[in-house]
């Protein structure tokens, strides 16, 4: 008899295969997966100013990963960084034209990937997952 996967290697799975196709979906927009994360923080951030510690914090990841997303969306071009006016040491960090430019198209590539991994469900299923979905987050969360 097979050995059943555990509910962790399952989400594992899902992940990397959901990751490498929205980053083949993403690559014909000059971008991957986590630098589209950045830019969906900084499109629907409601601050003034956004700095790289926001980002950390918002999206849980660690100084020197949020230090080479930056890096790499500057030189494509996606967001300029600016030394803040009230701390020279902090940059302030803005999104320039071309990242308005392909948000509804990476808007598109989400919502399309997302009936990908409900198809067949209907919407009480879907709307099933979902709950189940972030009672999982909830319960694998930092307190």
């Amino acid at each position: 008899m097979r050995e059943r996967k555990t509910i962790g290697f399952l989400f594992k799975q899902i992940n990397t295969v959901y990751e490498k196709e929205f980053n083949n979906r993403l690559k014909r927009l000059g971008i991957t997966s986590s630098q589209c994360e950045v830019l969906d923080f900084l499109l629907q951030s409601s601050k003034d100013e956004v700095n790289q510690r926001d980002i950390e914090r918002a999206l849980n990841l660690k100084n020197p990963t949020v230090t080479g997303l930056l890096k790499r969306l500057d030189e494509k071009g996606f967001i300029l960084s600016v030394p803040s006016g009230k701390d020279r040491r902090c940059k302030n960090i803005y999104l320039t034209e071309k990242a308005y430019d392909i948000q509804k198209r990476m808007e598109m590539e989400r919502k399309k990937l997302d009936k990908m991994l409900a198809l067949g469900m209907t919407k009480k299923e879907t709307d099933a997952l979902y709950k189940m979905l972030n009672r999982v987050l909830y319960n694998i969360a930092e307190p």
